[in-house]
């Protein structure tokens, strides 16, 4: 697991560009300011890798929405398109999207999992 700092974010090999990042932050601070219908500001981030697939979490108050992230180039992380957000798992792995990128996996305790999907047109 990697935190958010102002350089690129590298695991195993792998890189997600400080672009790449940001783009990303900013979809998931609109979508969620959206769907509560107020203006949410994501606090941290940390990059993660959990059962071979990447992902970055962004925290926002009390709440965690996890994005999916693809290899390109095979050594480049972008956006995948699917994110998901939970209050109950802020502190887990739970809440994250399935590999098949249309459906968000559930805390083992509680079903607050709300799936966000997007265009990537942000972050080209």
């Amino acid at each position: 697991m990697t935190t958010c700092s102002s350089d690129d974010f590298t695991i195993e090999e792998m890189t997600l560009s400080k672009s790449e990042q940001d783009a990303i932050v900013k979809i998931v601070q609109t979508n969620v300011s959206i769907a509560k219908n107020v203006q949410i500001t994501i606090d941290s981030v940390k990059l993660k890798k959990i059962d071979d697939t990447h992902y970055l979490s962004s925290y926002h108050g009390d709440e965690i929405t996890t994005t999916s992230l693809k290899v390109e180039n095979g050594v480049d992380l972008k956006y995948a398109g699917i994110s998901c957000t939970s209050k109950s798992c802020y502190t887990s792995d739970g809440c994250i999207p399935h590999k098949d990128e249309k459906k968000c996996t559930k805390c083992t305790w509680s079903a607050d999992c709300t799936k966000t999907a997007t265009s990537d047109a942000l972050t080209n």
